[in-house]
């Protein structure tokens, strides 16, 4: 009898994901309550709230010459999500892209309006590097973010609209987006960049060929999957950047902050480049060692073998018992054949050391 292999909740969400649907679910596994936040400003004053979950319409908590930053936390609400995306013009599919972290990194441009789907890297003290899924929809005056939980590194943006650097009241939601995005590139920067000192430091234990301990091909190993990472969020977004900044939708007086994002982004690709090719590099000089290692043990085992194969023979030889050997009833032939055999391996060692074979 042959049993069916039970499917859970989440992979049932994503087979529904994959599939021309309805209705589409959160994929991921950050499981955190759908909340809601306005933050509203301009260059007089910034007004935060929460938004009720009951609330019918966003469109109608916006001020139109305030620009309006929707903070959406947790994206279990799939419901929820949906009808905000369609709510600002997006298709359902749209809305699905946002739902599933596992999607590639893309930005489309709809001319009125874009969508922005990313990935940041944030550290787990627990888990260590993790990825987490953040989708960004710039309208007029409005920009959405939906982020898988509410502990990301958005949290310092509002501190900098209230502090109104790189004055950001006055430059409408180019320099907003801006921020949401230099954000995302910074959590990529500090990553690759604790990566890169990380394999740094492994190749110094790694130039003492002693050290054998077994954590190191587990560490290379860990940091590998933290390159890989890395790599899977930069390379597609370095290449999905010249969409933004072509869009009609991004103010060109703030382009040279746009600018300043893509050169992060390619430190971040070429640094992921040389990372992956450390480790490899970092594997190579781990095997070496290993060998040499073994190379050492397999050569005192054998400078011992070499000076008892004489010893062997001698020992088998007086060993044979015949009739008419004299050493048998000499008086001296213990100590002569311990003598012989003294000098014997002496003269070995002394012979393999001036042929500087160890």
């Amino acid at each position: 009898m042959v049993k069916k292999k039970r499917t859970s909740r989440r992979d049932n969400a994503r087979n529904t994901n994959r599939r021309l649907s309805d209705q589409y679910y959160y994929t991921g596994e950050l499981v955190a309550d759908t909340t809601i936040r306005l933050i509203q400003y301009n260059a007089q004053e910034v007004i935060q709230k929460e938004v009720a979950p009951d609330t019918t319409s966003l469109k109608l908590l916006l001020h139109p010459d305030y620009v309006n930053w929707i903070q959406v936390s947790g994206l279990s609400d799939s419901d929820r999500i949906v009808k905000l995306a369609k709510e600002f013009g997006l298709h359902k599919l749209d809305a699905k892209d946002i739902l599933t972290p596992q999607h590639v990194v893309k930005v489309e441009d709809y001319q009125d309006k874009m969508l922005i789907v990313l990935g940041l890297l944030v550290d787990d003290k627990v888990q260590g590097l993790r990825n987490e899924h953040i989708s960004i929809i710039v309208s007029d005056n409005v920009i959405l973010t939906f982020a898988e939980s509410s502990d990301n590194i958005l949290k310092n943006i509002v501190q900098a609209i209230h502090l109104n650097t790189l004055d950001i009241r006055n430059n409408g939601k180019s320099l907003l987006l801006a921020f949401v995005l230099n954000a995302v590139v910074s959590s990529l920067v500090e990553s690759i960049a604790d990566v890169e000192e990380s394999l740094e430091e492994l190749e110094d234990i790694l130039l003492d060929v002693n050290n054998d301990s077994a954590e190191l091909l587990t560490r290379i190993q860990a940091l590998r999957r933290e390159y890989m990472l890395i790599r899977k969020d930069s390379m597609p977004l370095k290449e999905q950047f010249i969409k933004i900044l072509r869009s009609s939708i991004i103010d060109k007086t703030v382009l040279p902050v746009y600018n300043d994002i893509f050169d992060q982004l390619q430190y971040i690709v070429q640094t992921v480049e040389n990372c992956r090719e450390f480790t490899s590099s970092l594997v190579d000089m781990y095997c070496f060692n290993n060998d040499y290692r073994m190379n050492v043990i397999m050569k005192r085992l054998t400078i011992v073998s070499t000076v008892f194969i004489p010893l062997t023979f001698l020992a088998g030889i007086w060993g044979m018992n015949f009739m008419n050997m004299p050493e048998l009833n000499w008086k001296y032939g213990y100590a002569f054949a311990w003598g012989t055999m003294l000098l014997v391996g002496l003269f070995t060692i002394i012979y393999m050391k001036k042929k500087k074979w160890f």
